[in-house]
């Protein structure tokens, strides 16, 4: 088990996964599918999309202390 890179891509799998769910969101500051004149700032903010990161990180780190029998021990 390479916890490092099995780590890496589920933080890239987050942020990857929320870019391509805020597409239309994220070609322009201003304008989006609520409306002409709504802005997206809450969808750039990269607070935003780093935290998808740390979620799904957090996600394959309990997975690999699951499989390595390593919850609860101490």
């Amino acid at each position: 088990m390479n916890i490092d890179t099995d780590l890496q891509f589920a933080f890239t799998e987050g942020i990857r996964d929320y870019i391509v769910g805020k597409v239309d969101y994220l070609k322009t500051q201003i304008g989006s599918p609520d409306g002409p004149d709504s802005p997206n700032k809450k969808h750039y903010d990269p607070r935003k999309w780093m935290r998808e990161g740390e979620l799904t990180f957090i996600k394959r780190l309990e997975q690999a202390f699951a499989d390595l029998n390593n919850i609860n021990t101490l």
